[in-house]
C-alpha cells in the first residue's frame, strides 16, 4: 500500500508522535547541507544493508528532495514488511510551506 502525507500531514505526525521513525534517503552529501530536525541519513543505496537496524514495528516516515527517492525507499521497505509513508513533494515542498 502506497501511502503519502502532505507537507501539514507530516508536520502533525512528526509533532504528534514522538516515537516516529525519521529517514532522510537522499545521499550524504545532499543530507549534509540541509535536512529537517530529527530525520537521520539513510541514503537509499544504502537501504538495503541498513534496514536489519531499523524499527519495522514504528511508523516510518521518509524524506527526499521531491519524493522520487522516497517511493523507491518505500517499495523497498513494504517488501520487508515496513509501512513507510512518504512525504508528498519532499524537501522542495516542506521549505515551500515552512521556510528555513
Amino acid at each position: 500500500m502506497l501511502k503519502e502525507v502532505t507537507v501539514v500531514e507530516a508536520f502533525e505526525m512528526i509533532e504528534g508522535e514522538p516515537n516516529l521513525q525519521l529517514l532522510d534517503v537522499r545521499s550524504k552529501e545532499e543530507f549534509e547541507k540541509g535536512s529537517l530536525p530529527g530525520f537521520h541519513s539513510v541514503p537509499l543505496a544504502e537501504l538495503s544493508q541498513t534496514m536489519p537496524r531499523l524499527d519495522g514495528k514504528k511508523k516510518t516516515l521518509l524524506l527526499c528532495s521531491d519524493g522520487s527517492l522516497s517511493h523507491q525507499a518505500q517499495s523497498m521497505l513494504e517488501a520487508c514488511g515496513f509501512e513507510p509513508a512518504i512525504i508528498r513533494g519532499g524537501l522542495r515542498d516542506w521549505v515551500s510551506i515552512y521556510p528555513r
